[in-house]
Order: C-alpha cells, then sequence, then structure tokens
C-alpha cells in the first residue's frame, strides 16, 4: 500500500494525496501526450519536418500556469508572424504555446543561440524527427 499524507485544505478537515510525485509525473504525461496530439493534428495540415516539447515541461519544473511550448520545423509557414500564428494556433488546445520556424529559421537561431532553439535540440522530448534535430544540431555547431 502506497504512504499517504495528508495536506491542509482550505475546506474543513483534511484530504489525503497518496503520491504527489507520481500525480507530478502523470501530469507532465498529460502534457506531453497533449503536445503529441497537438502535433499528430497539425501535420495533417502542415508537412511537419520535426517537433519537441521544451520549456518547462521538458525540464520538469512546470507549474499550473506553464504553457507547453512546441517548437515544430516546417517548410511553407507563412512569413508574417501574424499569419504564422494563425496556422500554428488554429488546432492548438489551451496550455499549448506552438513555435515554428523553417530549417533555415532554426539553423539560424540555433547560431544566434537561441534559448528555446538550444533547449528543443539539446533536451526537449522529442515528439517527430529526431534525426533532423540532432543533424541541425551537429550541423549547426
Amino acid at each position: 500500500m502506497p504512504a499517504r499524507s495528508c495536506a491542509s485544505s482550505t475546506r474543513a478537515g483534511r484530504r489525503c494525496v497518496t503520491d504527489p510525485l507520481g500525480e507530478r509525473r502523470r501530469e507532465r504525461e498529460r502534457l506531453i501526450q497533449l503536445a503529441r496530439d497537438y502535433v499528430e493534428r497539425l501535420s495533417a495540415h502542415l508537412p511537419i519536418a520535426a517537433a519537441a516539447v521544451a520549456g518547462s515541461v521538458a525540464r520538469g519544473d512546470f507549474n499550473v500556469w506553464s504553457d507547453v511550448d512546441v517548437v515544430v520545423i516546417v517548410e511553407g509557414l507563412p512569413a508574417r508572424a501574424l499569419d504564422r500564428s494563425t496556422v500554428l494556433l488554429a488546432d492548438a488546445p489551451p496550455r499549448i504555446q506552438p513555435i515554428g520556424y523553417s530549417r533555415s529559421e532554426f539553423e539560424r537561431e540555433w547560431r544566434r543561440g537561441n534559448r528555446l532553439v538550444r533547449e528543443a535540440t539539446e533536451h526537449g522530448i522529442v515528439l517527430t524527427g529526431c534525426e533532423l534535430l540532432e543533424e541541425l544540431a551537429a550541423g549547426t555547431r
């Protein structure tokens, strides 16, 4: 039987939490699955070359206000930022924050030291295109 600990509640009485670390792991997996589902839906409309979860969810230090940063590499995105956001956010559920790059933009941002691009390749949770992300990271160093 799992160890139980009681935590104070704002209501009268107490509530028991059986496994707070397990609940945190399950929440992280739920957020990653949310990102996977989003990328799958997006790939029906766009030719996604690679995608990865980066940021606090990938690192594991997310909180209830954190969004899920999903870095996608896809050719054919609109050049204007507003149009690009419209395309990427069309199928995005709440909490998903897509950031789209073409391959050349991704390489340029890597060279510039873009934190999110670096995290996606070095520590991100790859959703698709593992080989491409490894190639881009190796080729731009």
